[in-house]
């Protein structure tokens, strides 16, 4: 892997995704002290930054000329982002999906042209079926974030990021398998080691805060969340050994605080994020990383939000008021 293959990823990516400006929080800024930006990845294509790391990746099969199936495992949204690429691609896919993955995020799949397999209550059972798959079809697999090709695709974020804001102090980006917070982390660290990477996982899944605070491979030992889009037990090794050395802190937040910062971004920046798209904001507002006085990008994941949750969140939100 080197910085070169980021620059190729984005060439490739022209004209496929949408390049989404960063977006001025005033809300998050007040709140923070800080000059708060959203990098808006739930208003991308597919309605999340998988996509990125899946055509890079697919793209790069296809030109082969020898690939005609994928398969892949996913919560949601690497499924929309593979079932989406093979089909520009003209490749078959068959996603397996957990048993417990949102409704919208597997009509959204099949309707991108995937089949999908719904099977075991985790990613991590998910991904077992998934290599039986491949195994039984000679379908190639696409990894959701332990691959050079897919962490670079997600890497290319921090390009977009740089090309925008030079003067940026940190960015703060979510985390589960940690394809991308190892991508944006090691393009960013490589063109300015200075700017700060902070990566947040939720409270219920922390695996790679774990393996961070430890300094090895480290799986949960049960994964309890609301942000299935981060709910992975065992993070990649190729990400892991990356954020090692480029990441400088790992935080977590509660599924509480993650509640109270979705509703928060519906009413008061109009913006739809998933839970696991939330988690950055969440570690500011809630001081989880101190970010007063400086330039902060949030990197906002995904926005592949179910209805039913949204509207649990808004009552429980409008309770609290009363």
């Amino acid at each position: 892997m080197e910085l070169k293959d980021f620059f190729e990823a984005k060439q490739r990516l022209q004209g496929v995704i949408h390049k989404i400006p960063l977006e001025y929080t005033k809300h998050f800024s007040d709140i923070t002290g800080a000059t708060v930006y959203m990098k808006c990845e739930n208003r991308q294509k597919t309605g999340s930054f998988k996509v990125r790391g899946a055509y890079n990746k697919i793209a790069k099969l296809a030109s082969t000329g020898k690939v005609k199936a994928v398969v892949a495992c996913s919560a949601g949204n690497h499924a929309q982002g593979v079932a989406y690429s093979a089909t520009c691609a003209g490749i078959k896919s068959t996603i397996v999906m957990p048993t417990r993955a949102p409704a919208v995020k597997v009509s959204a799949t099949k309707s991108y042209g995937a089949e999908v397999v719904l099977h075991g209550d985790t990613y991590d059972d998910a991904f077992i079926h998934a290599k039986e798959l491949e195994q039984k079809t000679g379908a190639v697999y696409v990894p959701g974030f332990d691959d050079d090709d897919i962490i670079i695709g997600a890497g290319t974020i921090g390009l977009e990021i740089l090309e925008e804001l030079l003067n940026v102090d940190t960015i703060i980006i979510p985390a589960g398998g940690g394809g991308l917070l190892a991508g944006i982390a090691y393009c960013v660290k490589n063109i300015n080691p200075k700017i700060r990477i902070i990566g947040v996982q939720a409270s219920g899944a922390t695996a790679i805060y774990n393996s961070y605070k430890t300094g090895k491979l480290t799986p949960s030992q049960n994964v309890s969340t609301f942000a299935d889009g981060i709910a992975v037990k065992t993070p990649g090794t190729k990400p892991f050994e990356i954020i090692k050395k480029y990441v400088d802190d790992v935080v977590t937040v509660t599924d509480d605080e993650t509640a109270e910062v979705i509703v928060a971004l519906l009413e008061r920046c109009k913006q739809v994020v998933e839970p696991s798209g939330a988690v950055a904001l969440t570690a500011i507002a809630t001081g989880k990383v101190d970010v007063r006085g400086q330039n902060v990008v949030c990197l906002v994941s995904g926005g592949n939000l179910d209805l039913e949750l949204v509207s649990n969140l808004i009552q429980k939100s409008l309770q609290k008021r009363k």
